[in-house]
């Protein structure tokens, strides 16, 4: 099928691409296949999305625990197997281990034992490469948008990142959704919640905000939000992609969440049951940074961090809608 197809010029990509983002909550695997006509041209052949609550119930000294480990090993290998049925080169594979891998003392030897048993790369890389990585997906995700405020809620920190306008800032929060509900515990109130949120809001540097920006919010917790309203019990990216969310909507949907005991969470349609303890948190947190931005929407994007990969390894590659 792709007799033939080789990059003709500097910064196409190679006609087969895995991209891994592994996470205190998720691990992700994004497979595109190139076009043979049109060697920029890419399509998502696959996508796999594991909540494997890596970063859950670390010891005291903060290591990720034992169970966490097996769980993310047990996704990383299906993943590992999937890419090599689908004629993915260990050469174009890009991956990279966020907040859960960076803060623990075994972070980077589990990624040296994912390496050495699955062939699978990570790089652990730090908060503000991170939002940069975010970031960049969004601009090319978004092209039309000339302005863009970044927010990605994940679930060991928070990135958020200005592009456009003549003043591009990022910056790194270590908040995040999964944080939020080891903190708060399985019963949290509004106000309580409300509260931890207001104290993450005193801390963190944020930039400043031009007028007409287009904020966008970036996988987990915003696609998670679609997918309750939506009572979508498949998590399918082509329709959560692009969509808008109102403020109001997330704030309400955030003291809905909570007024519901962890056993109807778990009930809950459109909720994966990893992220039962957690969403309600997270979209108080969502709407707290919205609130702080004078945001009455945003933008729902489920190309995070592994994309920003693709175009800083392959910067002339173009994903098919």
């Amino acid at each position: 099928m792709f007799a033939g197809l080789g990059r003709t010029r500097p910064g196409e990509p190679p006609p087969r691409v895995a991209l891994l983002d592994l996470g205190t909550n998720t691990a992700l695997c994004t497979v595109l296949f190139g076009d043979s006509r049109q060697p920029r041209l890419l399509r998502i052949a696959e996508d796999l999305h594991f909540v494997t609550g890596l970063g859950r119930n670390r010891r005291a000294d903060g290591s990720l625990d034992e169970r966490g480990r097996s769980r993310a090993l047990s996704a990383l290998s299906h993943i590992s197997r999937r890419i090599t049925r689908m004629g993915v080169a260990r050469s174009s594979i890009r991956g990279v281990a966020t907040a859960a891998c960076r803060e623990a003392p075994n972070g980077a030897a589990f990624l040296s034992q994912i390496g050495e048993e699955l062939h699978l790369p990570f790089d652990i890389i730090d908060g503000g490469r991170e939002a940069d990585l975010m970031a960049l997906a969004q601009v090319h995700s978004f092209p039309d948008e000339a302005v863009l405020l970044a927010i990605d809620i994940g679930g060991g920190s928070t990135e958020v990142a200005l592009r456009g306008g003549g003043a591009d800032w990022s910056t790194s929060i270590p908040v995040g959704a999964s944080k939020l509900g080891a903190e708060l515990g399985r019963t949290p109130t509004l106000e309580a919640t409300r509260r931890r949120v207001a104290q993450a809001l005193e801390s963190p540097w944020l930039g400043p905000i031009p007028e007409n920006v287009c904020v966008i919010g970036v996988s987990g917790t915003v696609t998670t939000a679609l997918q309750i309203l939506d009572k979508a019990d498949i998590w399918d990216p082509a329709t959560l992609h692009g969509r808008t969310l109102k403020t109001e909507q997330i704030f309400d949907l955030a003291r809905s969440v909570l007024t519901l005991s962890p056993e109807e969470r778990l009930r809950l349609p459109g909720l994966h049951p990893g992220r039962a303890d957690t969403i309600g948190p997270a979209l108080v947190w969502l709407s707290a940074l919205l609130e702080r931005f004078g945001s009455s929407e945003i933008r729902v994007s489920d190309r995070g961090v592994r994309f920003g990969l693709l175009f800083e390894s392959w910067h002339r590659a173009v994903v098919r809608p």
